[in-house]
């Protein structure tokens, strides 16, 4: 499957004649099985209509797309969502050729009687466990650093799904498929970080407020003691290292964490010119700051435009 957008022209004959999206017939990957495994193509609907699938993934850059200022990285995350719509027809191809015997198999359709009875034996909006989908997967922030870094917690999880599911098939086509489109979890990620590095923001700076001094530098211990399977409190990079050390409870006679008032400082934090507007009426400034740079790029952008709309 492939997606086009296209701007409407002037003249309303060639309005007419143009979609706004444009579906290709052929699959992004060709999928082949063998035997057909009704109860493994129910575990495929994970990746279907799942928390961590296709459709969320399609869905959660399209929207972060729509929202983002950046020119440059709002292309990064179209072009990814529309990937991810590729990767749908894909996996809902595969998905239907494991659930066709439940058609007419009455064994196989005992595998999940509701699917064929409400749904006809293929694939629908749900997980693998009858799950509806719901919005509620995506994370949609507004805020452009923010939404990088969920994008490549998502792409993490999906990788590790597409992994387990290659592990409870012996079908060769199936295996194959599920390779590619786990491959491209990792392509995805790769891109995502690279766009979030490219902010050129320090690898801990969100937003506009920086955190409170002291405060943002102690680990608390709040596990202690030794538990019956010899479980103890460990030292690591996590709690004495980059930066950070720890603090022992009070209860345990120790310091406590640093909890003297300290009053939000707007437009302390260290921010890109490709961060997203901040949010609020009270920003000292920064949120007209970040808007009129969007303002002046966006004019930029449309006196260089060549298609007229």
């Amino acid at each position: 499957m492939q997606v086009e957008g296209a701007v409407a022209p002037n003249d309303p004959a060639e309005s007419r004649a143009q979609l706004m999206y444009h579906h290709v017939k052929k699959l992004m990957y060709t999928v082949n099985i063998g035997e057909a495994d009704p109860r493994f193509g129910k575990m495929l609907l994970e990746q279907f209509g799942g928390a961590n699938g296709e459709l969320a993934a399609a869905m959660q850059y399209s929207i972060q797309g729509f929202n983002c200022e950046d020119p440059a990285r709002k292309d990064l995350l179209m072009d990814i969502g529309t990937e991810e719509l590729s990767h749908l027809e894909v996996i809902g191809a595969l998905t239907r050729m494991h659930l066709k015997p439940m058609k007419s198999n009455r064994e196989a359709a005992e595998a999940d009687p509701l699917m064929v009875i409400a749904g006809g034996g293929g694939v629908g909006l749900y997980d693998s466990m009858g799950n509806a989908w719901t919005a509620d997967y995506l994370k949609v922030t507004g805020d452009l650093a923010v939404d990088l870094r969920s994008n490549i917690a998502a792409e993490a999880r999906a990788k590790i799904v597409y992994e387990r599911l290659i592990a409870f098939t012996e079908d060769k086509g199936s295996k194959e498929a599920l390779q590619f489109l786990m491959t491209r979890e990792i392509t995805h990620m790769r891109a995502f970080t690279a766009a979030l590095e490219s902010m050129e923001k320090p690898q801990f700076a969100v937003g506009i407020i920086e955190p409170t001094p002291v405060l943002v530098d102690q680990f608390f211990n709040a596990s202690t003691g030794e538990s019956q399977y010899g479980e103890t409190d460990f030292n690591g990079p996590w709690n004495s290292g980059n930066g950070l050390h720890t603090v022992q409870s009070e209860i345990k006679g120790g310091e406590g964490l640093d909890t003297k008032p300290y009053m939000p400082k707007p437009g302390t934090e260290k921010t890109s010119p490709v961060d997203s507007t901040p949010v609020g009426a009270n920003t000292d400034g920064v949120g007209q700051k970040q808007a009129a740079l969007h303002e002046k790029q966006a004019r930029e952008m449309a006196q260089g435009a060549k298609v007229e709309v």
